[in-house]
């Protein structure tokens, strides 16, 4: 029997097992430190945090090929917001370490993250992140492209997107325009609009012995919202408006402005009304993702901040889809391989 061995290069002496487990670990918000810990048990050998770190960012080509695949399954609706996370960034000024070691200076930046949640209205209760992007703020130069690469991967009216739901961010809304038009409803999320409501409110509604007050003006709010109408809507505001008007201006004002944007879901026909006016879904799925943000404190590069939202988005699609995280993470690795042969 003729036997033939090879030296293994550096960092190449693991199984694809590694490969594997370290995905669905870090997919689950485990840290490199506790990763690094299980598999120098395991293998009764020092792996280090770089090593680990070097396994979960290898499939970065992945990620790319997400965001320019065909979008054919378009959703009715899809939800747009940003949330914030910190990543270290290096500069050129060079300091020594504990160790004695030079080593390029790094400080921490917030940065926000982009996401479109798409979800459909058959009864299903399918709904997908559709997209993501890292950028550096929430500007109308940020959301352009982002908006746009939805619309060039297919999510399109003609494809059977109906609406768009936002917050009050008016650069966001501008880049829906810019893309969509008045080809779809434009949404702005109810729940943002009585938050901004209720703050004006208690500025101008002050003390404890207004409380009562308070709740019944947010409850008068409220109850324009459950209109059966956009014109009982509109109806129910001027009436709130004359009972307000002269005790808080700033409160009605706030309320008024962009009011049509907020009962837009009305000109929605068989979609329940819980799912369009609000971007509670969207909410939700953030609380999901700032896990992984708390985890990790502060990401030391963008790409690994890329690959770990990727491994996330991953997790909640995987989810949603009645799929297991276990046996998605265990294909990623092969899909990985099936671009580089």
């Amino acid at each position: 029997m003729v036997c033939t061995s090879t030296i293994l290069e550096k960092y190449q002496r693991f199984w694809l097992d590694l490969d594997q487990r370290v995905l669905f670990g870090s997919g689950l918000c485990q840290s490199l430190r506790h990763l690094s810990q299980e598999w120098s048990a395991t293998l009764n050998s020092q792996v280090g945090l770089r090593t680990i770190n070097d396994r979960i960012n290898q499939i970065e080509p992945l990620l790319r090929q997400a965001r320019t695949e065909a979008i054919t399954d378009v959703p009715a609706v899809v939800q747009f917001d940003g949330i914030w996370l910190r990543v270290q960034s290096q500069v050129d000024t060079i300091k020594v370490d504990k160790r004695g070691r030079k080593r390029h200076q790094r400080s921490g930046k917030k940065v926000v993250l982009l996401i479109a949640l798409g979800f459909w209205t058959d009864g299903s209760g399918k709904r997908e992140i559709l997209d993501w992007q890292v950028a550096d703020g929430e500007s109308k130069a940020a959301w352009d492209p982002f908006v746009h690469r939805l619309w060039e991967r297919g999510v399109r009216p003609e494809n059977g997107l109906q609406a768009v739901i936002r917050d009050g961010c008016g650069e966001l809304g501008e880049a829906v325009a810019w893309v969509y038009g008045t080809t779809v409803v434009e949404q702005r999320c109810i729940f943002h609009k009585m938050r901004n409501v209720a703050d004006k409110c208690r500025e101008e509604l002050k003390g404890e012995g207004k409380k009562e007050e308070r709740k019944q003006l947010m409850t008068q709010v409220s109850a324009i919202y459950q209109a059966e109408s956009a014109t009982e809507a509109t109806a129910r505001l001027g009436t709130f408006a004359q009972a307000w008007q002269a005790r808080v201006p700033k409160t009605v004002a706030t309320l008024q402005r962009d009011f049509e944007q907020t009962i837009a879901y009305y000109a929605l026909d068989g979609v329940a009304r819980e799912l369009v006016r609000t971007t509670s879904l969207l909410e939700r799925t953030n609380r999901e993702l700032r896990r992984k943000f708390r985890q990790v404190c502060c990401f030391g590069s963008p790409k690994g901040a890329e690959v770990a939202i990727f491994l996330q988005v991953k997790r909640l699609n995987a989810r949603w889809s009645k799929q297991t995280w276990w046996e998605i993470s265990r294909t990623l690795y092969f899909d990985f391989l099936n671009l580089n042969p």
